[in-house]
């Protein structure tokens, strides 16, 4: 009985060490199928590409289009693959937590302002949602998905989906005033809407989450997230 109840908790110390070792390779190969898929959007979507290289033209240069691809494609699927692996956790460190915002906020800071100086218009004709989306929807679908983490981390610091509401529309303003101020873009309403859109569906998430049982908490070393 005595050799049955050690060999019990020898089982239950184990099964932690078995399923992280289970996480970690569905992770990887998570990783390693991204590398795959994001070669093909690369290469079937060449504006995405050309805009990817146009950001790091430094780097690009100095390496080469081969190797920056393949630079690129295996430090995407790394990334790709610890998010799985910490989002199937439950626990994201902080540290590669606040790499992905850095990240982020870069990412949104070239898309809506790294543009040559001497573009400035004004467009408040809302009708024009139909055959924009007809003639350009992936463009109006990134403008959206764009948005959508911003709108998660609003929502976890503001609590309040009216209130994260009003930030979001002051937001998609504020952005659309400087591409007009500065001259790096059309003050358009179309953006401003699917500027909102995103950022309310990353809203709706993490409010629907919260409402479904979800507990979203940090300390100094990890985000988690529990039910």
């Amino acid at each position: 009985m005595r050799h049955a109840a050690d060999s019990a908790r020898a089982a239950q110390r184990e099964r932690p060490s078995m399923e992280k070792r289970t996480i970690a390779s569905i992770s990887a190969t998570c990783g390693i199928l991204w590398i795959f898929v994001f070669q093909y959007v690369i290469t079937t979507f060449t504006d995405l590409w050309q805009g990817i290289t146009s950001a790091f033209r430094g780097v690009y240069a100095a390496l080469g289009p081969g190797i920056f691809a393949g630079t690129f494609l295996v430090i995407s699927g790394v990334i790709f693959g610890a998010f799985i692996f910490q989002l199937l956790t439950k626990r994201f460190e902080v540290v590669f937590a606040g790499a992905m915002g850095l990240l982020y906020l870069a990412t949104l800071w070239y898309v809506l302002f790294d543009r040559t100086p001497g573009t400035r218009g004004i467009n408040l004709d809302i009708t024009q949602f139909g055959a924009q989306f007809a003639s350009t929807p992936l463009d109006m679908m990134w403008n959206i998905a764009i948005f959508i983490p911003l709108g998660m981390v609003l929502q976890l610091l503001i609590k309040s989906m009216w209130k994260t509401t009003l930030v979001e529309v002051v937001l998609a303003l504020i952005v659309e005033g400087a591409q007009y101020i500065f001259s790096v873009g059309i003050f358009d309403v179309l953006d401003i809407l699917l500027n909102v859109i995103g950022i309310a569906l990353g809203a709706l998430i993490i409010s629907s989450a919260t409402l479904d049982g979800w507990n979203f908490g940090m300390d100094r070393h990890s985000l988690t997230f529990t039910r």
